[in-house]
């Protein structure tokens, strides 16, 4: 977390020094998977490539200063048109979900995401002893596994085969070149917006991931990936992490939104 003063200067400093890390999301087909491996329920990957990424790889630009988060969606993300921009702030209770185009904006509680649903999981990480250069930045390849507790809503009865328990598996290549709370906070709001849950535990011990490859048993053949494209210093008015007073307050959509 930022301490006092420094938020006091953000605040009173006209121009403040930032980051913009610019991520591209994709969920892509990886293999053809085997007819014995298809879950129960189905494949869940052509299903949520429509969902998540209907016209195909997403980019999102963030740009943080201090303990403020702005993410522009550069793409169609899930029910997030293209051009919404989405502000956080370490600390704050609410995510603010700006729609340019229509000049509304909604908040959403900063709890009412997939992390907070699924709650925390248990994740094993282990270094795969390999290093890359991913936007100009040394990286270091690490192989993660992780499981999901389903979570069942109060007076809700699932078919017997539903799974209550949804393991992941993957590849994470991180840097320390941008360790910090502020930082990973960026990977919060990917894990809220882009579903791809438990990427704030692959943040802890202050890595920075630049590549992510999640796959799971429940989307066999498919795989959701997450990858800095671009990263590096730049500048922004207070303005730029604010709602424009001209912006109509809305109710959220059914279902939060995302």
């Amino acid at each position: 977390m930022m301490i006092l003063t420094l938020l006091a200067l953000l605040a009173q400093t006209p121009q403040t020094a930032t980051l913009k890390a610019t991520i591209r999301v994709s969920l892509v087909k990886v293999e053809s998977a085997p007819a014995d491996k298809t879950p129960p329920f189905g494949n869940f990957g052509p299903l949520l490539t429509q969902l998540l990424t209907p016209e195909g790889p997403v980019d999102i630009q963030y740009t943080i200063a201090g303990g403020d988060t702005r993410a522009d969606i550069l793409g169609r993300l899930a029910t997030l048109p293209r051009g919404t921009f989405v502000l956080q702030r370490v600390g704050d209770e609410a995510i603010r979900v700006i729609d340019p185009s229509a000049k509304t904006w909604y908040e959403l509680p900063a709890s009412q995401n997939l992390g907070a649903l699924l709650g925390t999981p248990d994740v094993t990480i282990e270094p795969a002893g390999e290093t890359a250069t991913i936007a100009g930045h040394r990286a270091e390849r690490f192989r993660f596994r992780e499981t999901l507790r389903v979570p069942v809503p109060e007076g809700v009865s699932l078919p017997p085969q539903f799974p209550s328990d949804v393991d992941l598996a993957g590849d994470l290549w991180t840097t320390d070149a941008y360790a910090g709370a502020n930082y990973a906070a960026v990977f919060k709001t990917l894990q809220s917006f882009a579903a791809i849950p438990g990427v704030e535990a692959l943040t802890a011990g202050g890595r920075f991931p630049l590549r992510i490859a999640l796959r799971s048993s429940i989307m066999p053949g498919y795989e959701i990936r997450s990858e800095v494209t671009a990263i590096g210093p730049a500048s922004a008015q207070p303005s730029f992490f604010t709602v424009p007073a001209d912006f109509v307050k809305i109710k959220p959509p059914v279902g939060g939104g995302v």
